[in-house]
């Protein structure tokens, strides 16, 4: 069995790479000290055109373009401006050509003019806390930390930062709706194997940024209105529960800030020519970080017979003693859940803890 260790200064250094999709401007400098939410980049996006058919305007199908047109690709434009005209003998016999709006020429073509009439600015945020490693000049940062990351198979929304919760016991355990309320407003909700439409839009109405289950359906992809809420799910689709390992991890972050990608890679649709490199990852921005590109595995060690481990959750929070056995099948709690775990020594007594509320002490 392996279980995150609290080893003092061994937590794994990882590299994150924030990358704008297009040439833009950076806004930190190397060295700098970063939270996850501090925009470093940013870049000017087209997102509308219009394109003018100066053929039919000018009533001429085999128009030569230099010889009418008065502006060039690049030129800004304003709206109702003349941008082509076919002279005539007689000033009253040319016939001009019109910018429908404001905007800027992007490219000349056979007969017509492609104008791109608004833009929308794209900020890259850091995701993580750390240092500003290495400036990629024009397009981004390499993010510099320590930490764990979990890898995730699938999940949709996209990025979010916030506080993580546990509302589960087990990583066996679906979210319900009654355990969704005002405590986890803003933050990460950690569940256990799935969670419904029903619990999203509950989880959406209390302000809830994202949740971290096991796995999800396929259907909740397609939503009709989409939920606001990011989801990350641990092993994919379906309905399996978290692995013990991956909710031992992230037992460890609840109540620490946490940034999460929402988003399954497979299903995503990109410009051509552009790869997918960010797979969908939950990670701890205090203390722990990610990258998009290549990442570090979690701070995690195995553990055997008379391993020291420490209690992180329940009654006997904080408490330590060493493995006794590790039995092969899970086993009922006191609580009721059956869960993997092992039986641990205590100086008075020995008693079975579930994997998900022990963490290595080394």
């Amino acid at each position: 069995m392996q279980l995150p260790s609290i080893t003092i200064n061994s937590d794994t250094k990882i590299m994150l790479q924030r990358i704008l999709p297009v040439p833009g401007e950076v806004l930190v400098e190397p060295g700098q000290k970063v939270e996850a939410l501090t925009v470093v980049a940013k870049a000017e996006m087209p997102s509308r055109y219009r394109v003018i058919d100066v053929a039919r305007q000018l009533n001429r199908p085999q128009v030569d373009m230099s010889e009418v047109m008065l502006v060039e690709p690049g030129d800004e434009v304003e709206a109702n401006q003349v941008i082509a005209t076919l002279k005539g003998r007689m000033p009253f016999l040319q016939r001009p050509v019109r910018a429908p709006s404001a905007g800027q020429i992007t490219t000349i073509g056979p007969g017509w003019v492609l104008l791109e009439t608004e833009r929308t600015t794209l900020e890259v945020q850091a995701f993580i806390n750390g240092k500003v490693n290495r400036i990629i000049p024009g397009r981004g940062v390499v993010i510099g930390a320590t930490g764990a990351i979990i890898e995730a198979a699938c999940g949709f929304g996209g990025e979010a930062h916030g506080r993580l919760k546990r509302l589960v016991n087990s990583p066996y355990e679906a979210l319900k709706v009654e355990a969704i309320d005002e405590s986890v407003r803003e933050g990460i909700v950690l569940g256990g194997r799935t969670v419904d439409e029903e619990a999203l839009r509950e989880a959406e109405r209390w302000q809830v940024r994202g949740v971290v289950v096991g796995s999800i359906q396929a259907s909740l992809l397609e939503l009709d209105p989409p939920v606001k809420v990011r989801v990350v799910a641990t092993e994919g689709f379906g309905d399996v529960p978290m692995s013990a390992h991956a909710f031992s991890v992230l037992t460890t972050m609840s109540r620490k800030e946490v940034s999460i990608r929402g988003q399954t890679p497979n299903l995503m649709r990109f410009p051509r020519g552009q790869l997918m490199v960010e797979p969908p990852v939950i990670v701890a921005a205090s203390t722990l970080e990610a990258t998009g590109a290549s990442s570090g595995a979690a701070n995690i060690a195995e553990v055997t017979m008379g391993t020291r481990v420490r209690v992180t959750q329940g009654k006997q929070l904080g408490s330590t003693g060493t493995i006794a056995t590790i039995p092969s099948e899970p086993q009922p709690t006191k609580a009721g859940i059956i869960a993997p775990g092992a039986f641990v020594k205590f100086s008075d007594e020995t008693r079975y803890v579930p994997w998900a509320n022990l963490e290595r002490v080394a």
